[in-house]
């Protein structure tokens, strides 16, 4: 379900403080989007769709997947509130994706068509640098992630999660967190007794 009016004030705030904007480029902004509405489990899309939007995370939590070759479906990562999901390769390039968004509860999203993307970032300087800048944030993060995901125990995947994204464990079933680590849930239950009994000790 799509509808056209919102009130948005997280990404307001988001387009002032990070992005420079003022009032008449904000309204400008504010009126190429729409919301999406999104109940729990539902997709926002999948696999072999081309990706058509650039979407803010105005409520909820969302995943992105993808299922590999067994069949087994591996946790990317998480969205929230503030953040932005969709797939940037897919949209400019007009190829399908290879990623799954799904709501893991009822979310809204600001959609930001391909039509309305590109001519926010070829006559918005503002724009462009402040969507410049989030991909390479994202870039450094998915560099990081690798990395990690190379190097680290699950242990330190788990403390690295609790520190950069407490709120997931409030939100967010553990079989996904277990996922993403890439361990399995009962692992990461004796992985959090661990730590429990650890945080007694200390």
């Amino acid at each position: 379900m799509i509808e056209n009016r919102f009130s948005a004030p997280g990404l307001v705030n988001t387009l002032k403080n990070r992005a420079g904007f003022n009032d008449d480029e904000i309204d400008l902004f504010i009126n190429l989007l729409e919301l999406k509405v999104l109940k729990k489990k539902e997709h926002h899309f999948m696999a072999g769709e081309v990706c058509n939007y650039s979407a803010y995370v105005k409520k909820g939590c969302l995943r992105r997947y993808i299922i590999d070759e067994h069949s087994k479906e591996i946790i990317v990562n998480f969205a929230l509130e503030d953040y932005w999901v969709g797939d940037l390769e897919s949209l400019i390039s007009r190829k399908p994706s290879i990623y799954y968004f799904q709501a893991l509860e009822e979310s809204e999203l600001l959609m930001l068509s391909y039509k309305n993307y590109c001519y926010l970032y070829n006559s918005l300087p503002k724009y462009k640098n402040f969507h410049d800048e989030k991909v390479k944030r994202n870039h450094y993060a998915t560099i990081k992630k690798l990395s990690a995901a190379k190097s680290a125990s699950p242990e330190e995947k788990y403390i690295t999660l609790m520190q950069e994204q407490p709120q997931l464990f409030q939100r967010i079933p553990l079989h996904y967190i277990a996922a993403y680590l890439g361990i399995e849930p009962e692992s990461l239950s004796r992985l959090r007794k661990r730590m429990v009994v650890k945080l007694k000790i200390s």
